[in-house]
């Protein structure tokens, strides 16, 4: 009996070693499985939405015009070539995998940081006064936040060391010209590992060069795209009237973007400037005045005829009905 007793005691020392180690072991099998099964999400989805272009593109046919804006706030630690990496690499990311978008690069290469109120935030006020004449659906700007090193010790017993990473967060932030409000303001982050030799000398030179977060700025850019395109998506295309005359009127979006003679509108008014107690204004959409059918285009204008008389001016939008 009692060395049955012995050896049912072993057996389940045994089993509580086994079930311990497996416990240990769990977070990073779960960690593993987790970011495969949402890079497999991804990865279908992004298929499903390039059979959708390919059948219809841009979903309902018309593209939102972007324009994108990286920021350089971070040149004292030799990353000064952000905002042209931001623009480079985002572009090609929407013109690759987002084919609802039309760059409009003219905007980006001359605002090379956004307009800021007395707060520091961004004035999307400004920015859609400027965008609209241009027919600039979106502006996307992107700035690199923080670049810094971690480290975190490692192993048990012999096995101790310690894992060197670096961290990189990229802000992104996404101004509609419709509501001159942001539709996004979101940050992302990832880390990368170094070896000891690499953080040593990065430590040593007292910066980490844009060169070196290469591998994770890329991983970010890529999910800020994503994201970028999901949020420009889920939002109506608008274009802007930029002049009138009786019940004729001119929107600042033409073949370009995907419209086309016969093309039916709902066009709103104007509307008014509302203003926020931090100073930022936001453009209250106007009510509905009427619709309208598209007589004429040329690449970034389009002509349009109101069905029934009514009273359009410069500032008002159109959506497709």
């Amino acid at each position: 009996m009692a060395f049955r007793q012995t050896t049912l005691g072993n057996r389940q020392s045994i089993m509580a070693i086994i079930l311990g180690l497996m416990v240990a072991w769990t977070p990073f099998g779960c960690t593993t499985i987790k970011d495969t099964a949402k890079g497999t999400a991804r990865t279908v989805s992004e298929s499903s939405r390039k059979v959708a272009d390919a059948i219809t593109p841009g979903g309902a046919g018309i593209k939102r015009k972007v324009t994108l804006i990286g920021i350089e706030t971070r040149a004292e630690s030799g990353q000064a070539d952000f905002g042209a990496h931001f623009s480079q690499a985002m572009s090609e990311y929407l013109q690759n995998e987002c084919q609802e978008t039309l760059l409009d690069e003219a905007v980006g290469a001359i605002l090379k940081s956004p307009p800021r109120l007395a707060s520091g935030q961004i004035d999307g006020y400004s920015l859609a006064m400027m965008g609209r004449p241009r027919g600039v659906n979106f502006f996307v700007i992107g700035s690199l936040t923080d670049v810094r090193f971690l480290d975190e010790k490692t192993g048990i017993w012999l096995w101790k060391g310690t894992r060197y990473r670096i961290r990189a967060t990229l802000r992104v932030e996404i101004v509609d010209s419709a509501a001159g409000a942001k539709a996004l303001d979101e940050t992302f982050w990832d880390d990368m590992i170094i070896d000891e030799a690499q953080y040593e000398t990065l430590k040593e030179a007292g910066a980490i060069p844009l060169t070196e977060i290469l591998p994770v700025l890329t991983r970010l850019l890529r999910e800020a795209g994503y994201k970028t395109c999901a949020t420009m998506r889920s939002q109506p295309w608008q274009g802007f009237v930029t002049a009138a005359d009786q019940n004729r009127f001119t929107i600042s979006a033409g073949s370009a973007v995907g419209l086309s003679p016969g093309k039916g509108l709902e066009v709103f008014d104007r509307g008014r400037v509302v203003e926020g107690k931090d100073g930022r204004r936001f453009l209250k959409p106007g009510d509905k005045i009427g619709d309208a059918r598209i007589d004429s285009v040329s690449a970034d204008q389009a002509e349009a005829v109101l069905s029934q008389p009514a009273t359009v001016a410069a500032g008002g939008t159109v959506r497709l009905k």
